[in-house]
């Protein structure tokens, strides 16, 4: 590995600093100093103020550099690289902007999605099909005492309709 040189200009510098993850670390890197001193120089080697946070529960390793030209390069050359019988997986933390905790949260789609009505099952669509019709309703009302009668629907003799006479016993 070559060491890089450390190239500054306006559009690459930031007070916040350019991190990466390094993901399928070696247990050795976590128990083992001179191991881990070999895994810093490798890393070191593209930035010499890199800074490492160490998470061995997930076999991880963050990376800070100065420099967004320094963490390019690292990512590329050392994604896939394989130290201590380990294939390193190298990718850039994206970082929040500034203002990322004052921004309002994403609004959520709280609604429910129902499933299309079933076709019957002759397949026919039905038309006007009223539940509760309210000419029996008024029928059923105006009904006097027992025996009275009231026609709801008159019958078609042409088209072989039945009438329709609510009675009340």
């Amino acid at each position: 590995m070559q060491a890089h040189a450390e190239q500054e200009s306006s559009d690459d510098e930031s007070g916040t600093g350019f991190e990466l993850v390094v993901n399928s670390v070696s247990e050795d890197v976590f128990s083992n100093v001179y191991v881990k001193e070999e895994f810093e120089a490798l890393f070191s080697s593209y930035g010499t103020h890199a800074q490492f946070r160490y998470v061995p529960k997930y076999h991880r390793v963050f990376v800070l550099y100065l420099l967004a030209s320094q963490c390019v390069a690292a990512e590329k050359e050392l994604h896939g690289f394989c130290f201590e019988e380990q294939e390193l997986q190298v990718s850039k933390l994206k970082q929040p902007s500034s203002n990322y905790w004052l921004r309002a949260p994403r609004k959520r789609k709280d609604f429910l999605i129902s499933p299309p009505i079933s076709p019957p099952t002759d397949g026919a669509v039905g038309g006007n099909i009223s539940v509760a019709s309210l000419a029996l309703q008024a029928a059923i009302a105006t009904l006097g005492g027992a025996g009275s009668s009231f026609e709801l629907h008159p019958g078609n003799d042409e088209l072989q309709h039945p009438k329709i006479v609510v009675t009340q016993d």
